[in-house]
């Protein structure tokens, strides 16, 4: 982070990564508290997916 313009200076790739990561980690507590499981995770995914105008490719 540039302190003194205050912008973060990043690559897509590492911003992509830490989003991902953060994602899963608040996935993993909410359903080891038993707030969330797979099923409602996977179901919400697609609906958002349909929600959406963005085109989702399947990366490989």
């Amino acid at each position: 982070m540039d302190a003194k313009e205050g912008k973060v200076k990043a690559s897509v790739e590492e911003i992509a990564t830490y989003n991902m990561l953060l994602t899963e980690a608040i996935y993993e507590l909410l359903a080891d508290k038993g707030i969330l499981s797979k099923e409602e995770v996977v179901e919400r995914i697609q609906k958002l997916k349909e929600e959406t105008t963005i085109n989702f490719r399947r990366v490989q």
